[in-house]
């Protein structure tokens, strides 16, 4: 078995002060790759970070889409639930009475910000055509933008009309 002999090598006193060159390479090698490491592992933390948060963000906006086509499907059979006229369309009074109250549940499953007041806004502007009652049409087109929240879509549509 081998062992090296170390008091040889403690005893080289002055080693790198006589050699200028190699003392000035450790030091530009320790320093240089230190901070060349800390480069690298700070690059793999961020990247791991971005990617994870574009997967949050993806698994957020599929959880949205699934909440507005379970949300389009139920403002349907709400509607539908309600008593109609012969044109198929309902009272401001039985919407508010009867329909709003489960839209709410759906809105707090779906954990749309509203309180009673936007609810009572809400119904106030679902009649489009202004003919005093409010068609299906109108009222899942005004119950869906309102879970969508405000987005430039929206915006237009308001000054397109």
């Amino acid at each position: 078995m081998s062992s090296p002999n170390l008091p040889k090598f403690i005893n080289q006193e002055g080693l790198l002060w006589s050699r200028p060159w190699l003392l000035l390479f450790l030091i530009s090698f320790i320093v240089v790759g230190s901070f060349g490491m800390i480069a690298l592992l700070t690059g793999v933390i961020n990247e791991s970070m971005f990617d994870k948060n574009q997967l949050r963000l993806e698994e957020t906006r599929k959880d949205q889409d699934d909440f507005i086509d379970a949300l389009h499907t139920k403002a349907d059979e709400v509607y539908a639930s309600l008593e109609l006229d012969e044109n198929r369309e309902a009272t401001y009074d039985q919407i508010m009475q009867e329909a709003m109250p489960l839209i709410a549940d759906l809105f707090e499953k779906g954990m749309v910000d509203f309180n009673d007041y936007n609810l009572t806004q809400l119904v106030g502007l679902m009649d489009f055509d202004s003919s005093g009652r409010i068609s299906c049409d109108e009222f899942r087109r005004a119950i869906m933008t309102y879970a969508n929240g405000l987005k430039p879509l929206t915006i237009q549509e308001v000054d397109f009309k």
